[in-house]
């Protein structure tokens, strides 16, 4: 009998332990919650306290990204501009100064590409390849800061609510945008230029070739050839900005938000050699003018109706597009990697990817 009354004992505590277990993972799961809408707790377990009224954080579906003050957006489009335009140029730099080879050569045979490569490969070491490219960076880094972030002004200042701008304001916006951010850093792109098509050993460096262009040609010097790229940024940036703009809504819509990166790579791409083709021969141009002079060497040309006349007398037409190839070679996929680094800074920094 007191062995029976053992077993019992013994039996009661583990149903008493076990139907504690099963209150436990009930609270857990939320079975007790399930089995209380009639208003009863669960079998064996104890009422707990009435749920309280559904949090509203955890109910409220998530927002759109936090407004930001015009300051703060304007720091974080300059940093995602500058960071692109960094990150393409380098990656391109080889092919840049081909372009620039190519373009400098005014003889009727042309420089081949296959020459032109041999050119740089014969100089001796792998910097020959990246040679101007330290100012190209320095260069483009604020160029596309400040593009960008005078299109994302100019476009607040011609439209009043931006969701509703047409092509023509887009194309409007990135021309003028384009137009100022050339003006800023064209002293630079003329360095860049020396430094890529002259030969070896003419300049030390930067600063080098700023001071001997100062003290050989003068002030006026390093905003030769200002019109013909002013001329020419306008279509170029007018174009490219629009056409990317308006492929960046359709991918965002047919991606729900987050197309992915091949996706802006190829619209980045496709929307700089629309615009190339628009403008090239006045970068040829501007070019042209930049390279001549050199060193004490005679002026071939008096302005920029001077260098395209002869350059259609000697070479024909097909010479205003001299160097276009590996110029698309180089500026599809340059523009492409440019934004895509844009739209993804922009992303870490927590801007909407519309904006």
């Amino acid at each position: 009998m007191a062995s029976m009354q053992a077993v019992l004992k013994g039996f009661e505590a583990g149903e008493s332990a076990a139907q504690q277990a099963l209150c436990a993972r009930a609270a857990t799961s939320g079975a007790a919650d399930a089995a209380a809408e009639g208003g009863l707790p669960a079998a064996g377990c104890s009422p707990g306290p009435p749920p309280g009224p559904p949090s509203s954080a955890d109910d409220a579906p998530p927002g759109p990204p936090q407004p930001m003050d015009e300051s703060q957006r304007a720091l974080r489009i300059l940093i995602a501009g500058g960071v692109a335009g960094a990150v393409s140029r380098t990656a391109t730099a080889p092919v840049d100064r081909m372009k620039l080879l190519l373009q400098v050569d005014s003889t009727a045979r042309g420089l081949t590409v296959r020459e032109g490569w041999g050119r740089m490969a014969a100089e001796g070491t792998m910097s020959a390849f990246f040679r101007g490219n330290g100012t190209n960076v320095i260069k483009i880094a604020p160029e596309t800061a400040i593009k960008l972030s005078c299109n994302d002004r100019i476009k607040r200042m011609v439209c009043e609510d931006v969701e509703d701008i047409t092509p023509g304001q887009r194309m409007l916006s990135g021309a003028l945008a384009g137009a100022i951010a050339q003006f800023a850093i064209y002293p630079l792109e003329l360095v860049r230029t020396r430094l890529a098509v002259c030969p070896m050993g003419t300049y030390r460096g930067i600063w080098d070739c700023w001071g001997q262009i100062v003290r050989k040609e003068g002030w006026s010097c390093f905003y030769r050839g200002l019109t013909p790229s002013l001329i020419g940024i306008l279509p170029y940036a007018g174009v490219d900005i629009m056409t990317f703009e308006l492929l960046k809504e359709h991918l965002l819509e047919r991606y729900d938000g987050m197309p992915p990166p091949w996706a802006i790579l190829g619209a980045g791409m496709t929307s700089s050699s629309i615009a190339q083709f628009a403008s090239y021969p006045l970068a040829l141009v501007r070019t042209r003018m930049q390279a001549q002079g050199w060193g004490g060497s005679p002026m071939k040309y008096k302005g920029m109706w001077d260098v395209l006349a002869k350059a259609v007398e000697k070479e024909g037409v097909k010479g205003l597009y001299k160097g276009i190839l590996p110029n698309l070679a180089k500026v599809a996929p340059a523009a492409g990697i440019s934004w895509f680094v844009f739209e993804e800074t922009k992303r870490m920094m927590g801007m909407d990817p519309h904006s």
